[in-house]
């Protein structure tokens, strides 16, 4: 029987998708990973075929939780893919022996302490790396050494039959763009999102392709300020819209949650940045195309070139 390893997983969408390729590297290296972290994590994984527990943010329950894991499995291995102290507290005090980086002033609270990359990997790398060397201090050999050029998310026919049935209900035409205009945050005080989104939408029905928003619930509001000349439809969870990516003719995005679920599913898309590294968090998919750097956003004029490049 494969050894079940705990995997802490972080707390963003955007996150979780890029902890794909290690959590596929603990698959094939002859561990079963075991998923714990927040809910919406549960719906985006479904088709890895990984079992999932819930982090609700109450110490408590987690903890109990936790603890109803480690008992089950005797004691299992951990990894943390979070660096945060708090997630290493949690895992020592249930009894479950992990694997992390050694940040965070948690040193003590590893049973296995992982070197850390160089600090301008790529967070897929990074990731890949806690994955990698666990493996190889727990006394595997790991199944390859590289990340894949693929995040490999695995859709069930739930959210396959649920972004077709969504096509029919809405009237979706074959050819359509999905449009992200939203990506909360900061980063470093200057807002994350590319404030001349809705350029985009006429260059789009000009050439025969309906602009979709399809928002977050917390975003609904703010997405209709952001692009209001798109067609706005209403939430749907992140497995369906996963789907609803990997058939869209482009996905267009800011640095942010929506650029990774659908990178995770190679879909064909453009990440706009103007704050963040994209070196560091962009797209890992050899089908998307980055427009902008840390240094500035880019003008409608390049955007709008590139998208009828791409789609010519």
């Amino acid at each position: 029987m494969k050894p079940i390893v705990i995997c802490r997983l972080p707390n963003h969408v955007g996150d979780c998708c890029m902890t794909l390729p290690a959590l596929r590297l603990l698959d094939a290296s002859g561990f079963t990973p075991y998923l714990v972290g927040k809910r919406f994590a549960e719906d985006l994984m479904l088709g890895m075929g990984w079992r999932f527990d819930p982090i609700e943010g109450h110490v408590t329950e987690d903890l109990s939780r936790l603890h109803y894991l480690s008992e089950q499995q005797h004691k299992p291995l951990g990894i943390l893919f979070p660096n945060s102290f708090g997630s290493a507290l949690q895992f020592k005090l249930a009894g479950i022996r992990s694997a992390g980086f050694a940040t965070d002033g948690r040193y003590l609270l590893l049973d296995k302490k992982i070197p850390e990359p160089a600090k301008n990997v790529h967070e897929v790398e990074r990731f890949f790396a806690v994955a990698l060397g666990a493996v190889k201090a727990w006394g595997a050999t790991p199944a390859w050494t590289e990340p894949p050029k693929e995040l490999g998310l695995q859709l069930i026919a739930r959210h396959t039959a649920g972004a077709k049935n969504l096509k029919e209900k809405f009237n979706i035409p074959e050819k359509f763009a999905l449009i992200a205009p939203i990506a909360r945050g900061v980063h470093h005080g200057k807002i994350k999102h590319w404030v001349h989104i809705n350029s985009v939408v006429k260059p789009l029905k000009d050439m025969g392709i309906e602009p979709i928003v399809m928002p977050s619930p917390e975003e609904v509001e703010e997405a209709k300020i952001a692009c209001p000349d798109a067609r706005h439809l209403p939430p749907t969870n992140l497995g369906t819209y996963a789907a609803l990516c990997k058939e869209a003719t482009i996905v267009i995005a800011n640095d942010s949650g929506v650029s990774h679920v659908a990178a995770a599913v190679g879909a064909k898309q453009i990440t706009l940045v103007g704050v963040t590294d994209p070196h560091r968090t962009g797209p890992w998919n050899p089908n998307a195309v980055v427009i902008g750097s840390e240094k500035g956003w880019p003008t409608e004029e390049e955007v709008i070139q590139k998208l009828r490049e791409i789609l010519r």
